[in-house]
């Protein structure tokens, strides 16, 4: 490969604890054919130190962004991306956070399976792959071999109502092309963030396929700044039922992904296929709509979450009466 076809980006904050160890893993690649974007987002302690030094002890091609301060992760990766598109070279692009340890193979299985994708569908076509991660606590001891398993989610569920309802494709896992990548920018401020809107996008204008395996250790720890969650287990579900009493648990439920939905259509409308555009409608009127027609439209339109106990939820939510409200 005369020119590397992929630029990583990484977004940093405060990453000090794990940023080594996650940088030291890009270095490991057994595919180096990549370039790599950094942009601190306003850190306070030595992550930029850590940063420096890798980049004078590393053989990788490092660009460190200059900061404008914080802006939060979603700004933060889309300065990242524009930067990166803007160079024609990189036919592919991954997000990588700072906290994570990638698998020595992860560069170069993710290629391949974009490069098949990409063989099937052309290059026109905005593609994304994605992949499952291994589950690990700040140690890097294993808490699930499967992400998808651990927190109950279906890789298979990637239609883009399915997406728009429930994000089961996370940011660190997916590489995807310059259509998709030039598609998606700018990111709307009311994205939820940047691999959702990511992949809301692919899956309603493109093509969208996975890896049934992890690429990388996912570590949980306190201050994730992106990802993470509570395993999704009996205390999970007993936390989030007391808060369904709540005048505006609905919205802090759908709302943000309601309110995204909204804004693609208004942005992406006509380039989606009916059936997507028709499904991504009604979910934006599911916080307005009387609860009869908030029940049928989730129906009719597949607005499902993952998993039962999860659907459970949700009707209980489009069934009770003050679900509109914004408070």
């Amino acid at each position: 490969m005369k020119n590397p076809p992929v630029a990583i980006v990484i977004s940093t904050y405060n990453g000090e604890r794990f940023l080594a160890e996650q940088l030291h893993s890009l270095a490991s690649q057994s595919m180096q054919s990549f370039d790599l974007y950094i942009r601190d987002d306003g850190s306070t302690d030595s992550t930029l130190q850590i940063i420096r030094q890798f980049q004078e002890s590393s053989s990788i091609s490092m660009t460190l962004l200059e900061s404008t301060g914080n802006v939060g992760t979603l700004k933060s990766f889309e300065i990242l991306l524009k930067t990166a598109l803007s160079h024609e070279a990189y036919e592919y692009f991954m997000f990588c956070d700072q906290d994570d340890v990638w698998f020595a193979d992860k560069v170069e299985v993710s290629y391949r399976a974009i490069t098949r994708l990409q063989q099937h569908c052309g290059s026109v076509m905005p593609l994304l792959i994605y992949t499952d991660l291994q589950v690990v606590d700040e140690t890097l001891q294993v808490l699930g071999e499967s992400f998808w398993r651990y927190f109950h989610l279906n890789p298979q569920k990637n239609r883009c109502s399915d997406i728009a309802m429930q994000c089961n494709v996370t940011g660190c896992t997916m590489i995807f092309n310059r259509s998709l990548a030039a598609a998606a920018l700018p990111f709307d401020s009311k994205a939820v963030m940047h691999d959702h809107w990511l992949a809301l996008i692919a899956s309603a204008l493109g093509a969208v396929d996975y890896i049934d395996k992890p690429t990388l250790s996912y570590r949980q720890h306190g201050n994730n700044v992106s990802g993470g969650a509570p395993k999704f287990n009996v205390a999970y579900i007993v936390r989030k039922a007391r808060k369904y009493w709540q005048n505006n648990e609905f919205y802090e439920v759908l709302g943000r992904q309601i309110d995204q939905a909204d804004v693609f259509v208004e942005r992406y409308a006509s380039l989606c296929s009916s059936e997507c555009l028709e499904a991504l409608r009604a979910m934006t009127r599911l916080s307005s709509s009387s609860i009869s027609e908030r029940v049928v439209s989730a129906v009719r339109y597949g607005l499902y979450k993952h998993g039962l106990l999860r659907n459970i939820g949700l009707f209980f939510w489009l069934l009770k009466p003050s679900a509109g409200n914004r408070t």
